[in-house]
């Protein structure tokens, strides 16, 4: 039986990035550098509990929180999939992009939960229960970073250029070093 190896990969090749340049992870690793600025922020408030921030260090966490919330409702995850997926139903593929999308909800969620109990009056008052909500928080945002981090090398495989795989070990290094 004669077989040609590229056989229908036509379509599937002009649907996703054959080569994954260093250029095409900027835009998604600043976003990920943004999500742990916000979880350092969070540690540090669930560190210093029973104080309280200061205002302006609570104005500025508050508005991060919220654009969280925001981007965690719009991300859809077309960009990923678009740079992972092969055109063609693959299971590892769509439950891993399905698992990074349910970590962002999940963020998204956790952050709205903590911005309305910020928005109580004496969200203080129980210290223990505003701490662990913070640290739920941070330790699932950083763990969906690095579980989105992982899904590209996994998913990209031999497609990242050596530039691109070794910013993506250096991120999830750095992550290990927090």
């Amino acid at each position: 039986m004669d077989r040609n190896p590229l056989q229908g990969s036509v379509v599937p090749f002009a649907r996703r990035w054959h080569v994954i340049q260093e250029i095409d992870l900027i835009r998604l690793l600043q976003e990920h550098r943004r999500r742990l600025a916000l979880c350092g922020q969070a540690e540090a408030m669930a560190d210093a509990l029973p104080d309280r921030p200061d205002a302006a260090t609570m104005t500025l966490f508050l508005q991060a929180l919220e654009s969280l919330v925001t981007r965690g409702e719009q991300a859809d995850g077309v960009y990923l999939k678009a740079m992972l997926s092969n055109g063609r139903a693959d299971p590892l593929t769509d439950t891993l992009l399905d698992h990074v999308r349910h970590r962002h909800e999940a963020d998204a969620a956790a952050a709205r939960e903590l911005v309305a109990a910020f928005a109580e009056s004496d969200a203080f008052a129980a210290p223990e229960t505003l701490g662990h909500m913070l640290r739920s928080f941070f330790n699932g945002c950083r763990r969906a970073v690095d579980f989105e981090q992982l899904a590209i090398i996994a998913l990209a495989g031999h497609r990242l250029t050596p530039e691109a795989r070794s910013l993506l070990i250096d991120a999830l290094a750095d992550s290990l070093l927090d």
